[in-house]
Parts: structure tokens; C-alpha cells; sequence
């Protein structure tokens, strides 16, 4: 079905001059090339292909302004805006997660099907504004805390009181994390398609960023449920990422963009919940899931 609906769109002169030219077009799709771009002051020399360099420009032109915004979009979802949950454990898992995308930090030793992301983003952020002391003396750098108990045992003591403060002060630049690490893996994930999924894909990622709704969506979304890249993060195979998400969108449907990339998640993540084990009653999980999605379709302006 996917196949054929690409084909048909090489009627569209906007997409395609000759019909005879497809076969040429999705392979300069993966071929890329070699960009000198820069994201956020970090440069970006890997060669990506055209439509990732529409998604970094688009990323790129992203003002201070818009990246508060965007902060405090991803800190309502995940954390209610509720500095608490800055530093927090949950009761169903094994690790603690951090800042408004709740980036995970795995303690030493344990195994699971997760990235962890809370290293990678004190890194990052840590280039514009210090971490605490305490943070940046680990070593190796892993969660000083042996279990959930002990944990918020330390809650309130200096450390974890030093790390909400930077956490804080820092959601901007938490969002530009988020994106930052979305552009490094998106392109590398992209080339792994088959041709045709690759340029279906991007077609509908390209259309779903030119709204500043839609460029949240695929940022929060990505933060929220991962790229699909991970074989771990799946059930009986079928997978619930951003890409997973792209892909699953209705080809032969027109109108709202915003509207059939959520709708294609609604469908993933209630897959998902059919597949899952049932003793992780995941069904609880799912109408906060959805009202997350369509908190998508607010107005891209406070």
C-alpha cells in the first residue's frame, strides 16, 4: 500500500518533474551530502541528505524565545511543571529520571532496554551553564544512590537540591538537547529505509514542521516515546517511535498533517498496549498518552 501510494505521487510536478527520475531522486534521498551546518553552536559535519537539511534548518532558525517555549511545553508533559519531578523515581522503575525530559540515569549494573540519556544531556548542557560540583566529580558517572528508597532519602539534602536548582535554571537548554540529539539520530536511522519508506517518510516529516505546532509535536514526540530505532523498545516486533509513527501515516490521506501524525501515534501506542505483557497493565497509561498527543493541536502562541 505504501509502495504504490509513492508511486502515485510522482504525478505531483512538485515532487517529481518525470516519472522516469524516481528511481534517481531516492537514491540522492540517502546518498546525502557534505554539510558544514551548525546546531546550536555544535557543528554538524556528518553527510546528511537534503531533507535532513531542511529539518536542521528549520531547527536551526529556532530563536531563545521559541526554545522557552518549547521548554515549557515538554516540562508541562512531563512533569507538570512541578520542580518535584525534577528529580524523581518512580515506583515502576528501576532507575531515576531528571529535568523536563525526564532523562533517565541508569545505575551501575542494571539491565534494561532503555537509552540513557541523563549523561549525554549534563554534557551538552553543561558547555553553557556548570552543573553542580558534586555532578562533574563522579567516577565513573553513575547515580549515587543504590535504590528508589535511598533515593528519596537524599531528596532533600544538598545534592539533589543543587541538581532541581540547575535543572531549573536550565530548561532551555534542555529543549535544545532534545533537538539536537532528535537531528544526530534522525538522519543516521532514515538511511537504514528502504528507499521508498525514506522518501515517504521525509515528504511527511517536511509537510508535519512547517507549523510550529507540528515541529513540537515531532521534538516531544521523539522525547516522549523515542525514534523506533531501538528493537528492544518493542513488542512481538512492532515498534511505537517517531519514525514508527511517520511511517504508519495514511498515504492516500489529505488535510491536517498534525492531525494524521496523531492519529497514527493514538493507533501505535494503543498496538502497543494490545501487545504488551499483561501484568504491566499499560492500558492505564494509554488516555494520558492521548491527551498528550492532542495537546498537539494548541495554538503554537502563548
Amino acid at each position: 500500500m505504501l509502495t504504490a501510494a509513492i508511486y502515485r505521487l510522482c504525478a505531483n510536478k512538485a515532487l517529481f518533474i518525470k516519472a522516469a527520475t524516481v528511481n534517481i531522486f531516492f537514491q540522492r534521498l540517502t546518498l546525502g551530502v557534505l554539510g558544514g551546518l551548525f546546531l546550536n553552536g555544535v557543528a554538524w559535519s556528518n553527510p546528511i541528505s537534503q531533507p535532513a537539511q531542511v529539518v536542521v534548518s528549520k531547527i536551526q532558525q529556532l530563536d531563545a524565545a521559541e526554545y522557552d517555549w518549547i521548554a515549557r511545553r515538554i516540562y508541562q508533559n512531563e512533569a507538570n511543571q512541578n520542580p518535584k519531578y525534577l528529580t524523581y523515581w518512580s515506583k515502576s522503575e528501576p532507575f531515576p529520571s531528571f529535568g523536563i525530559g525526564h532523562f533517565i540515569w541508569i545505575p551501575k549494573k542494571l539491565n534494561v532496554p532503555f537509552v540513557e540519556t541523563f549523561p549525554k544531556m549534563v554534557a551538552f548542557v553543561s558547555q553553557y551553564e556548570a552543573a553542580p560540583v558534586w555532578l562533574n566529580q563522579l567516577s565513573p558517572f553513575n547515580p549515587p544512590w543504590q535504590n528508589r528508597a535511598e533515593f528519596y532519602q537524599a531528596w532533600s539534602k544538598t545534592k539533589l537540591t543543587q541538581l532541581r536548582d540547575w535543572l531549573q535554571r536550565t530548561q532551555s537548554l534542555q529543549a535544545q538537547f532534545i533537538a539536537h540529539q532528535l537531528i544526530q539520530k534522525l538522519e543516521q536511522q532514515i538511511q537504514t529505509l528502504h528507499p521508498v519508506e525514506a522518501a515517504f517518510f521525509w515528504q511527511k516529516i517536511i509537510r508535519l514542521i512547517e507549523d510550529k505546532r507540528g515541529l513540537f509535536a515531532m521534538i516531544d514526540y521523539y522525547n516522549f516515546k523515542g525514534l523506533g530505532a531501538n528493537a528492544k523498545e518493542q513488542y512481538q516486533g512492532k515498534g511505537w517511535g517517531l519514525v514508527d509513527v511517520v511511517l504508519a501515516m495514511d498515504p492516500e490521506q489529505s488535510g491536517s498533517v498534525l492531525k494524521q501524525f496523531i492519529a497514527s501515534a493514538k493507533r501505535l501506542l494503543a498496538q502497543r498496549v494490545n501487545l504488551s505483557p499483561p501484568e504491566r497493565n499499560e492500558t492505564r497509561w494509554l488516555k494520558g498518552w492521548y491527551k498528550r498527543l492532542d495537546s498537539y493541536l494548541i495554538n503554537g502562541r502563548e
